[in-house]
């Protein structure tokens, strides 16, 4: 026991406490000040989407760009080390088809066609026929390319630090030491990371944000208990709770054992959805919104809405964008990690359309079988989402599934283990960023993974207290915009010297 605690990092305090200061006194502002909160959240919200947002349009362009590059263009034939693959092809792309999904897509999937089509693009009217046309579209365009291909642009340039410069890389300072020299271990470097940490604690709270009141309204639905901030204060503290007992008591494996349950139980619900769904309706359906987004690729990429000024692509556009972008780096480092041996092309290739096809796959089952619910006045979707919430439409939607006493129990525990999962690799991953000259064989210390979880919960409570969706999509593009700053920096220094992979 002895050795496995010495053989921990020690805490890097300029990296450990101003982040974990900055997010504390947000919280302690935002508890204090609601009112004020909610304006500042609604300021911030218009400056990064509003004046910035088009940003991030040119700067998802302009990664797909990279990504056809890395598989067109002269590394494409060039490997990440001289190893043979890790994995075996199939469970290797298994492994990227899980990967880019956390729980929040069983919410999404389920209920983002009413977002578009109660308030959809292009100012056509509410619930027309064109409103119809556009709602499944938009899902596809925004869980398509534009946002997966972020984590595999990023993804090449660290199965380059990884395998072929050999580099241990878990901080982004380090992938900047091309250019930054020196200076990637100083005061620059150190201001990198501290933003890297910001906007992964930001993107990863939207997660738990919305994931944590779907819990709660299973819950409510399936005992009766009312569904309050207390109840969804006690669901974080549980997931801190059970974070806290695998740190110290070496129940990583056991978590590992519940993601593979996650991945069998997703998918055989999702089976189980086509088998007793509309099934002919799903397919058409999907491939009529397919091929909409397709055709209109370019224009949904830069559509900023100027003269309307409706909010719809500030509102759902940019913040998916951003919201991919704040898990960018960490997503990128873990498709490189386990994509030894692979060519860039087999991994731009592999990574990208995995992704894609994990979402769509979502999607076009819930998604659709969500539209059949709503067309056919199953229940009164409109009312309960006016009424109670996003989160109850969803819960009620499920609950019209046949052996629904068993399917929401499933719901339950698919988004319960994603969200812990997610808790636990992100808290992991700020420890390692947080900690002092992280040696092979080492792990971040158990004390700095525990806060880390501690904060993760406390800003997504933090968050909800401020009600609605719109803190959660302020905290996932205010937290990103500094990525995006990062990743840009990490591209220039990788194509900087072109002859650094022959």
């Amino acid at each position: 026991m002895k050795d496995k605690a010495n053989n921990q990092a020690k805490i890097d305090h300029m990296l450990f406490w101003p982040p974990l200061l900055v997010i504390v006194l947000l919280c302690a502002f935002i508890v204090l000040n609601p009112e004020s909160g909610n304006n500042v959240v609604n300021s911030v919200f218009a400056v990064v989407t509003g004046k910035l947002g088009w940003t991030y349009e040119i700067f998802v362009l302009a990664n797909i760009g990279l990504i056809l590059y890395f598989i067109f263009g002269k590394y494409a034939k060039k490997r990440f080390g001289d190893e043979k693959p890790e994995f075996s092809t199939l469970t290797w792309l298994g492994m990227l088809f899980t990967a880019g999904t956390t729980g929040t897509i069983f919410f999404w999937a389920t209920i983002e066609f009413y977002y578009f089509l109660s308030g959809p693009p292009f100012g056509l009217e509410p619930f027309s026929p064109e409103a119809w046309d556009w709602s499944m579209a938009y899902s596809l365009f925004n869980w398509g390319i534009g946002g997966y291909g972020l984590y595999v642009a990023i993804g090449v340039v660290f199965g380059y630090f990884f395998f072929v410069q050999k580099k241990e890389v878990f901080r982004p300072s380090t992938a900047c030491e091309t250019f930054l020299g020196k200076h990637a271990s100083g005061a620059v470097g150190k201001v990198i990371d501290i933003f890297y940490m910001i906007g992964v604690i930001a993107g990863v709270s939207t997660s738990i944000g919305l994931g944590t009141p779907i819990i709660s309204e299973l819950i409510t639905k399936m005992s009766g208990i009312q569904h309050t901030l207390g109840l969804d204060a006690a669901i974080i503290i549980i997931w801190t709770i059970i974070f806290t007992v695998s740190v110290y008591s070496g129940l990583e494996k056991g978590i590992a054992f519940l993601s593979n349950v996650r991945v069998y139980l997703g998918y055989g619900l999702l089976i189980f959805i086509i088998l007793v769904g509309p099934t002919t309706f799903m397919l058409n359906n999907f491939f009529d919104a397919l091929g909409i987004s397709m055709n209109n690729f370019m224009r949904m990429s830069l559509y900023t809405d100027a003269h309307l000024q409706t909010g719809f692509p500030q509102g759902w556009t940019i913040f998916f964008y951003a919201w991919f972008m704040s898990f960018a780096l960490s997503t990128g480092m873990y498709l490189a990690r386990i994509s030894k041996g692979r060519t860039v092309r087999e991994f731009a290739l592999g990574a990208t359309f995995s992704g894609v096809l994990s979402a769509y796959l979502y999607f076009a089952v819930l998604g659709n079988y969500s539209i059949q619910v709503f067309n056919e006045k199953v229940i009164d979707v409109t009312q309960i989402f006016n009424d109670y919430g996003a989160q109850r439409a969803v819960v009620e939607i499920w609950n019209t599934l046949p052996l629904s006493i068993i399917i929401l129990p499933i719901f339950m525990i698919l988004i319960f283990i994603s969200t812990a999962n997610v808790i636990n690799s992100v808290a992991y991953t700020l420890a390692m960023v947080s900690s002092k000259e992280l040696k092979s064989g080492e792990e971040p210390g158990k004390l700095s993974r525990i806060v880390w979880a501690v904060i993760l919960g406390c800003l997504s409570l933090t968050l909800m207290f401020l009600g609605g969706l719109k803190p959660l999509q302020t905290s996932a593009t205010a937290g990103s915009f500094p990525t995006m700053i990062i990743m840009g920096l990490i591209f220039y220094g990788f194509l900087k010297e072109p002859n650094q992979w022959d």
